[in-house]
């Protein structure tokens, strides 16, 4: 009995430290540098500044002139292209199943309820939104997964293929609504580098 509940310590024990090296990784910045500790002072590891905030005087956001925004598909529903695996489970929690991509073996797609992001090695390789999801958040503002809401969030697709429709933010992310074949029925929406497709 002694020996069945110390293996199950053990167990418990492994699985926390497991789940702190992925929920806290080693790259994280320490505190003490983060807030400039005085042991930090004197050594070659400097403390990182806070940021400053600085006021600056735009002019009304284009959308409110009846113009299309500027895109940014740097955040989509939480998750970035620059992400790593560790980041994606900080940001949106461990996936509901994982499985190599139908098309690339190299690649691991991690299932969500409402979306895949799919990986090539240990980075965001895309990120891709079913239709069934209904909306998509991009940097904190909700969207809906048709071509008329991105056609009047972001004006008239950028390039048109037999497969869907898309946009390239300034950043060189991509956006693509995915038809189903045949029609002009959304399927999806796809988030990945501009350069790949």
């Amino acid at each position: 009995m002694k020996k069945v509940i110390g293996l199950a310590v053990s167990a418990c024990l492994l699985m926390v430290v497991v789940m702190i090296g992925i929920l806290h990784p080693a790259y994280a910045p320490s505190p003490a540098l983060v807030l400039g500790n005085e042991e930090t002072q004197g050594s070659a590891v400097q403390p990182v500044p806070f940021a400053e905030i600085a006021y600056i005087d735009e002019a009304p956001p284009a959308e409110a002139a009846g113009n299309p925004v500027a895109m940014d598909f740097s955040k989509v529903n939480g998750v970035s292209l620059d992400d790593a695996k560790e980041q994606v489970v900080t940001n949106i929690g461990i996936p509901d199943s994982s499985s190599k991509d139908e098309l690339f073996e190299e690649q691991t797609v991690w299932s969500y309820t409402d979306m895949k992001v799919g990986f090539l090695e240990n980075r965001v390789d895309y990120v891709s939104i079913p239709k069934h999801a209904k909306v998509v958040e991009l940097d904190g503002t909700k969207l809906p997964i048709t071509v008329e809401g991105w056609t009047e969030k972001f004006g008239e697709p950028m390039f048109k293929a037999e497969d869907g429709v898309g946009y390239v933010d300034p950043r060189g992310f991509a956006a693509k609504l995915f038809f189903k074949e045949g029609t002009n029925q959304v399927v999806s929406v796809d988030f990945f580098w501009a350069d790949q497709q």
